[in-house]
């Protein structure tokens, strides 16, 4: 009889183990990756563009994002809300990191970015994926 009320419950966890998984499993491996429209002006010989570098942490999604029209900002670090395709994050007013303050919504393909920002230079920006600039 004792046994029966050990196997039970080790029945009952082997059950359900597979559905405790990790936010960073699934569907949004896809998620995960660096988008860069980075170059070097042939106009004015700076550094124009955008990269947006998508990472796990333990609780979900963090993006480094870093934009510049001159003078690269400083990479930022903020928490990414991910449905799906879908990522969202903001940026503060007090960033550095060269993107204009305020809400960035958009959708990743195996190809590339779109995002979707509250500035006319970030509406529907298509960044690829790609290698950093920096590298």
């Amino acid at each position: 009889m004792k046994m029966r009320y050990l196997l039970i419950p080790l029945v009952v966890v082997l059950i359900l183990i597979p559905s405790f998984r990790s936010p960073v499993a699934g569907n949004n491996d896809e998620v995960t990756g660096l988008f860069s429209t980075f170059r070097i002006s042939k106009k004015s010989g700076d550094i124009v563009g955008a990269e947006v570098h998508i990472v796990p942490n333990p609780i979900g999604y963090s993006a480094i994002v870093q934009a510049s029209e001159g003078a690269p900002g400083f990479p930022e670090v903020v928490t990414l809300s991910v449905r799906g395709n879908t990522i969202e994050f903001t940026i503060s007013p007090n960033s550095a990191s060269g993107f204009p303050p305020g809400r960035y919504v958009g959708r990743i393909t195996r190809e590339h970015l779109l995002l979707d920002g509250p500035s006319e230079s970030f509406r529907k920006y298509k960044m690829p994926r790609k290698k950093s600039y920096w590298q």
